[in-house]
């Protein structure tokens, strides 16, 4: 009884002088928002007062002495700055400095909406730390004629912020109806009220959603909460300023101490008892330190390597970034093909491997720098270091310690290791900087001979880019934002006409005109290719069957189909079905596929092209001699004409060598019976020289470049 009578009593003390405290820190809090009220409405009346005098000066004939008057002002009311702002949006200041246009804009703009304006906390546009600015309308006949500012230092409001209570941690600051933090009276460790507060550790959420409420609303508010293990009050008042709010804040240390003395006062008469209850509290809060640390070790130790693991990383991440003098660098590298040390060897052998790892990595750690396992194989470390060679030889020789030490049971793994670096540059948040060490890892582990790569802003981009063309590519096709052009291909010894090529082209409403290099390869791996050449085909179909209608003398069209169509069954069957649709001769389309495309798979490619022959489609090669090509593949395939890639014509005029190759490369090529087509033929050099060596179709730009589908009706006639 008298135990619980102690502790009643302990509450009883506290709860009291809390509520003293907590009237104490309103009524403080009042007042030092009505002194920063005071303060502002008397620098906005200075303002204002200035403002009058400078329009009745208005026009303004003597520039230097108007440009005096300003300097005088200032440095009497201690102004960083005074100037005017022309409705043109010219400045004249006695500092005389050029200040940003959208800085200028931004003070014109809203002085001009509201008359009188203070602004948020903004970076000096002169240099130097945040400040405020105040300003007024100027007027002359009733009509605008400009603005009057002053920049405020924030120095002029931070002494009004101070708590007569409480100790040397209590603190006042201003912020916004969002929780930003505009004026404070010290330097406190955060830009965000709000966000602040979500990190506390014991805080009632739904006082704090209330809280959240009241400072938007505008109204008085009151809120305990606990964060660093630091337990405070905060007390709230609106201010008359903009939507701003002053926020009070005492830790409730103070109260404890008065508490604990009253209390050791009153234990003085239960001196037994008081030792039991010390002992009982010393075992509760051992049993609480035990399980608190059961509990860290569950939430932020990897239990199979007894690192860091990526929650607690995430957590002790800023504050050995700080600890980084030089150089800092977020290094993400894993195990390449780590699973096959698991299915070779099984998963304890496996474990000791990454056991191994975690420990080589804690021998070569640094002051200040730190690791942990993220995922399976996947190891993050914050790196120092002075330049990327001095680091690129680093983790060379950490994964050479690495491969050189993983032995488990007697039994050497081969160990390698691929990296993705991000340097740390920008102030943005851990996991973004993780994401793009995570796209560094990617093209290491796709690179064959350099396992350290480190992010570029490119990958980025492309990501993004692709990101956007495959949220748009099933509405483009839809739409019909995908075109056909067609290029002529032209007789080497007359000049007719003879066929053309189909080739797409893709016109977005927000991007413009999407070059084929930035959508057919990602249509390639994301399987839309297969929709987008039967779309083609479709629309060169449809092309053709209406010149027909229009009694126009058509001509044989050559479509390009990707490699994918090769391995669906359905490809041939599909074709003959678009053309039998709108009654084609099916002699009309040209199939052309890459040489790349047949040398991937000879034997796929044959039985493709036999099929072709079969529903009476021409085949052609596209693209020859731009891989490595094989005399037995044109052998094998029979082709009905083979186009050379544009490459040979690329400076052959200055190559002796190029010219004799073409004509060797032709001569075989008339052999075997086939037509040849020469692309890229652009002067007429090009054309005497492939007619006089046998060339049979010419395509380039010399005859025409890829026309749409009306001016391509021109040719027919």
């Amino acid at each position: 009884m008298l135990s619980t009578g102690v502790v009643c009593y302990w509450q009883y003390v506290q709860g009291m002088l809390e509520k003293e405290v907590t009237v104490q820190i309103e009524v403080a809090g009042k007042d030092t928002a009505l002194d920063f009220n005071e303060a502002v409405a008397s620098d906005q009346q200075v303002v204002n007062t200035i403002a009058i005098t400078v329009q009745d000066a208005y026009p303004w004939k003597n520039p230097p002495a108007l440009t005096q008057f300003l300097q005088l002002q200032a440095k009497y009311n201690h102004f960083k700055d005074l100037g005017i702002i022309t409705l043109d949006g010219k400045v004249l200041s006695f500092q005389n400095k050029p200040l940003d246009a959208k800085w200028v804009q931004y003070i014109l703009g809203n002085t001009l909406e509201k008359e009188i304006f203070l602004s948020d906390r903004r970076p000096d546009p002169e240099g130097g730390n945040s400040v405020l600015v105040s300003a007024a309308i100027l007027h002359s006949n009733d009509k605008p004629i400009g603005v009057l500012f002053a920049i405020l230092p924030l120095e002029r409001y931070q002494r009004i912020l101070t708590l007569p209570i409480g100790t040397e941690t209590s603190f006042a600051f201003v912020v916004d109806s969002q929780g930003n933090v505009e004026v404070s009276g010290r330097e406190i460790p955060f830009e965000n009220l709000f966000q602040e507060l979500k990190k506390a550790q014991f805080i009632d959420r739904e006082r704090f959603g209330k809280f959240q409420e009241d400072v938007r609303l505008g109204q008085a508010t009151f809120l305990r909460y606990q964060i660093y293990k630091e337990r405070r009050f905060v007390y709230g008042y609106p201010l008359a300023v903009n939507d701003w709010y002053l926020v009070s804040v005492l830790p409730t240390a103070a109260v404890e101490k008065q508490a604990r003395i009253l209390t050791w006062i009153s234990l003085g008469l239960f001196a037994f008892i008081f030792a039991i209850f010390v002992l009982l509290v010393g075992y509760l809060l051992r049993l609480r330190a035990y399980n608190n640390q059961r509990l860290f070790t569950t939430a932020f130790v990897d239990s199979l390597t007894g690192a860091h693991n990526l929650a607690r990383m995430s957590q002790i991440f800023p504050e050995h970034l700080e600890q980084l003098t030089q150089g800092a660098a977020l290094v993400i590298f894993d195990i390449t093909k780590f699973k096959v040390i698991n299915d070779l060897y099984g998963y304890e052998r496996g474990n000791l491997v990454l056991q191994r790892v975690a420990n080589i990595l804690r021998e070569n750690l640094q002051v200040g720098e730190t690791f942990c396992r993220s995922t399976a194989d996947n190891f993050i470390l914050l790196l120092g270091y002075e330049d990327r060679s001095e680091l690129r030889s680093r983790l060379n020789k950490l994964a050479t310690q690495i491969r050189r030490d993983c032995t488990a049971n007697d039994a050497c793994l081969m160990v390698d290791s691929a990296f993705g670096i991000y340097e740390i540059t920008e102030d943005i948040p851990f996991f973004i900087m993780l994401d793009r060490a995570h796209l560094a890892l990617e093209n290491a582990k796709h690179d064959a001979t350099d396992k350290i790569q480190f992010y570029d802003s490119k990958d980025r981009w492309r990501i993004v880019n692709e990101r956007q063309i495959e949220n748009s590519m099933e509405n483009a096709l839809a739409s019909g934002d995908f075109a056909v052009f067609f290029q002529p291909k032209c007789d080497f010894k007359n000049g007719k006409l003879r066929g053309a090529e189909a080739l797409v082209r893709w016109n977005d409403a927000a991007r413009g005109l999407v070059r084929p290099d930035e959508f057919i390869p990602l249509f390639e791996r994301n399987g839309f290719i297969l929709k987008l050449d039967m779309f083609i085909l479709e629309q060169v179909v449809k092309t053709i069957a209406n010149w027909e209608q229009k009694g126009k003398k058509v001509v044989p069209i050559s479509v390009n189909f990707s490699r994918q169509h090769l391995n669906d069954s359905r490809y041939i069957r599909q074709m003959t079905r678009i053309l039998d649709k709108y009654r084609l001769p099916h002699d009309l389309i040209e199939v052309e596929l890459t040489e790349s495309v047949i040398l991937n798979n000879v034997a796929l490619a044959q039985n493709v092209v036999r099929g072709l022959h079969n529903k009476g489609f021409a085949v052609s090669m596209d693209d020859f001699g731009s891989g490595y090509s094989s005399l037995n593949v044109l052998k094998s395939l029979q082709f009905d004409s083979i186009k050379l890639d544009k490459e040979f014509l690329a400076r052959f005029n200055e190559n002796e060598n190029s010219k004799r190759v073409i004509i060797g490369v032709v001569e075989m090529l008339k052999s075997l019976r086939v037509k040849v087509v020469a692309e890229g033929v652009e002067t007429q050099e090009q054309v005497d020289f492939l007619r006089e060596i046998g060339c049979d179709i010419a395509q380039g730009y010399f005859y025409s470049k890829p026309l749409p589908s009306a001016d391509f009706e021109n040719w027919l006639n």
